[in-house]
């Protein structure tokens, strides 16, 4: 409950201040500030930005080369799912499952509905019409895929959410999915990439 003592952005700009990072709490500042004046701009380029970085390193790391269409195709889908879905769905979720359990039934629902019914039909189709699949090769690319990439998704994401519906602020949360989602990128990038 320390969110309710403080800010999170004041929080964190202690905390790096009293480690020696003297550049961070401006930033932290200024990302804040972004955030209140244009915040649906600010997550689809937080969101957009995190999602390069994610398959770069996950292309990087298996080939020492960036193939940028299907660096395109992760990039469109994760900025359009947790720049601009996401916040929506956050926000009716954190509505309509209040009380006891509220986290539990938070999670259940984001991870056994929103995900397999939302999230991942838009990544199979966004990467596969980005990277030139017929509708069939991607239904078929999906169907190869999904229950590995969904099994891993509930090992990953299971816990995330947890942290992200008990401890972060509204706000903030789809700055903190986002930098989750930098890893899970870059794994989804590893398991599910290309086309190829």
């Amino acid at each position: 409950q320390l969110h309710r003592c403080a800010g999170p952005a004041q929080m964190l700009n202690t905390a790096l201040a009293s480690v020696g990072h003297s550049s961070a709490p401006l930033l932290l500042t200024l990302y804040d500030q972004a955030l209140t004046s244009h915040p649906l701009e600010t997550r689809v380029a937080t969101a957009a930005s995190l999602a390069f970085a994610g398959d770069a390193v996950a292309q990087w790391s298996q080939s020492r080369s960036y193939d940028a269409r299907r660096g395109f195709s992760f990039v469109a889908c994760e900025t359009f799912f947790r720049g601009i879905l996401q916040p929506p769905i956050l926000l009716w979720v954190v509505a309509t499952f209040a009380g006891r359990l509220a986290t539990a039934k938070r999670v259940a629902v984001n991870q056994f509905v929103v995900s397999p019914l939302v999230y991942f039909p838009l990544f199979w189709l966004c990467t596969g019409v980005i990277q030139g699949l017929s509708l069939g090769e991607t239904v078929s690319r999906a169907r190869a895929g999904f229950r590995k990439l969904y099994s891993r998704s509930l090992l990953y994401w299971l816990p995330v959410q947890c942290v992200q519906f008990s401890l972060v602020p509204q706000r903030y949360k789809v700055v903190f999915l986002s930098v989750a989602g930098l890893l899970w990128t870059t794994l989804l990038s590893v398991v599910a990439g290309s086309v190829q």
